[in-house]
């Protein structure tokens, strides 16, 4: 017997089935049966885990030790790119100061040349370059965090 799935019903279990078999004769009956176990994490289920170490004496303890290194291994690359992002931001903060400052000293030796014009364009400029980036970095880490949060 088949069942026909819908997308708004979930996944059951097939329940205990009993088909009756008639004749003038016997009096049997059939019952099938149907279970499912299931077991998810990083490691073995913890009756297979002891099978292991039935077969093989220390695969519990290897299997364990495989483990417990991946875990330090996925740390220390988390860490590392933790540090390495970090390094990148303190670059990126030096950098915008730096071209911020040159900038105005630009704005400044304009001025005291009596350039006036071109001292307000290149504070203007200066301005705006700095405006649009605090701006455009404010909404990258707004759109970082939403979707780290969905």
């Amino acid at each position: 017997m088949a069942r026909r799935k819908t997308r708004n019903q979930p996944n059951t279990q097939i329940a205990p089935v009993e088909n009756h078999v008639n004749a003038e004769t016997t009096d049997h009956s059939v019952k099938q049966v149907v279970a499912h176990q299931a077991f998810s994490g990083p490691i073995p289920h913890p009756d297979i885990f002891r099978k292991y170490g039935e077969i093989i004496p220390n695969a519990p303890e290897r299997i364990l030790k495989v483990f417990e290194d991946d875990s330090s291994h996925v740390r220390n690359i988390q860490f590392a790119a933790l540090r390495a992002e970090c390094q990148d931001n303190k670059r990126a903060h030096w950098m915008a100061w730096s071209l911020i400052f040159t900038g105005f000293l630009l704005v400044a030796f304009l001025g005291w040349l009596g350039k006036d014009w071109l001292a307000g364009i290149a504070l203007g400029t200066t301005l705006t370059g700095t405006i649009a980036g605090f701006l455009q970095n404010k909404q990258s880490s707004q759109k970082q965090q939403d979707q780290q949060s969905e």
